[in-house]
């Protein structure tokens, strides 16, 4: 049970920040969604609890319409499925991670890798995790440094390994701003 909840909280908790989005009418998806795992951000990281799941979802929706760059629908859709997990959407909020991968957006890989990890909302494939967290670090998401300890700790999965998981552990320590 305290792994499931430390993993989930690569997901849906951000660090703690100065963020009022909570408090701003008419905020953009960036600011109402942001993912402190989400090295591309642009805004302050949004935790979890503190997600407005329909300004959030109509924002991202009205983002992922207006957007010219491929870069930009990619956050948009991570944000959206931010906003559907929020609202408790799970199986939306796994495609719309699909759709932030499909980019090939670095936090879209960590997000769909930590799914897969929990396996809350998708079947769980320590396999399908392990590979998504791997793209998402290769494209500098530390956040999936943190994630791949914890399978790796996980006696349970085909890919325990304490060694690698203090690697990766160490990494993310390391590495952390």
């Amino acid at each position: 049970m305290r792994l499931v909840i430390l993993i989930a909280s690569l997901l849906i908790l951000a660090e703690p920040s100065n963020s009022n989005a909570f408090d701003q009418p008419g905020s953009s998806c960036d600011d109402l969604g942001a993912l402190a795992a989400d090295p591309l951000r642009r805004s302050e990281p949004v935790e979890f609890e503190d997600i407005q799941a329909n300004r959030l979802i109509s924002a991202c929706r009205a983002a992922i319409a207006s957007a010219t760059e491929p870069q930009d629908q990619a956050r948009y859709y991570l944000q959206l499925g931010r906003g559907q997990l929020r609202d408790g959407d799970s199986k939306g909020a796994i495609s719309s991670f699909h759709k932030s991968a499909s980019f090939a957006y670095p936090a879209g890989y960590f997000a769909l890798g930590v799914a897969y990890l929990l396996g809350d909302d998708v079947a769980k494939d320590d396999a399908k995790a392990k590979d998504y967290l791997l793209l998402a670090l290769d494209n500098n998401v530390i956040w999936a440094a943190k994630a791949l300890s914890a399978l790796h700790e996980n006696k349970a999965s085909e890919f325990y390994d304490v060694g690698r998981a203090e690697n990766y552990r160490t990494l993310f320590q390391d590495n952390r701003f």
